[in-house]
């Protein structure tokens, strides 16, 4: 169902800018929408995600959910209509999938470290369901996003695990709390107040990049723009290091 409930400020006061992007703190902040697209199996709900172009200039080659910026044509950023157009159409783009006249459900949003200034992004999270059967369809573009895959999100999670394939934090966290929704249902995971961001904090330790999530006992005193710990983020890892190829829960 549509959630009308009014947009979320970032960390710190921002100015939109009409162009998709804000600015707080002299960083700009681009807006971006992206879409969980569940559907039934006999394994359970799968959700499609989409491997980002090794060339793309930021996670190149990671494993995500459909989704992109908001563009000027979506509309503004302090209309919550805006993030559904975006939403939508930036799946149609990159996975061929027709959600117009289907609910979305805004259940999550992260905001990029401070200490990425060139290219953060305030990114809400949707959630939509289709039927079995329905979804077939779907495929990366092949210029933006490449081996489009349905599975479940354990399915998912043991690939990252086996180091096959590489997921954002805030990617593995949502998976996370989907292969949780499998025993417990959707209810807990979409009865929340997405409005306030995640904001990690990056710190290099021990020569290893490292994200503190707001509820690490660290957060408070490192370095970077800082954001009170939504309700939602203390049933998460409290933070990931990069070990590797792939980002793993410290």
């Amino acid at each position: 169902m549509h959630d009308d409930r009014s947009p979320p400020p970032p960390a710190e006061p921002a100015t939109p800018s009409g162009d998709g992007t804000s600015t707080a703190g002299g960083a700009a902040i681009r807006h971006a929408a992206t879409v969980v697209v569940l559907r039934p199996s006999a394994a359970g709900r799968e959700i499609y995600m989409v491997r980002r172009s090794a060339k793309s200039p930021f996670m190149p080659s990671t494993l995500v959910f459909p989704g992109g910026r908001l563009d000027p044509e979506d509309g503004p950023p302090d209309d919550d209509g805006s993030w559904e157009r975006a939403a939508r159409r930036e799946v149609a783009e990159e996975a061929a999938l027709r959600l117009e006249g289907r609910p979305l459900r805004w259940f999550d949003t992260w905001l990029t470290p401070s200490a990425e200034p060139r290219r953060r992004y305030l990114a809400r999270f949707y959630l939509t369901a289709l039927s079995a059967g329905e979804g077939d369809e779907a495929q990366a573009d092949g210029i933006e996003t490449h081996e489009g895959r349905w599975a479940t999100a354990a399915a998912h999670l043991e690939a990252w695990s086996a180091a096959t394939v590489d997921l954002p934090p805030p990617t593995v966290s949502v998976l996370l709390r989907l292969r949780g929704a499998e025993s417990t249902g959707l209810d807990a995971l979409l009865d929340v107040d997405p409005r306030a961001p995640i904001l990690p904090k990056f710190v290099p330790r021990d020569g290893s990049p490292t994200l503190l999530l707001p509820h690490h006992p660290d957060y408070t005193d490192a370095p970077g723009q800082a954001a009170p710990a939504p309700a939602r983020v203390h049933d998460l890892p409290t933070g990931f290091v990069r070990q590797g190829v792939r980002w793993v829960p410290c």
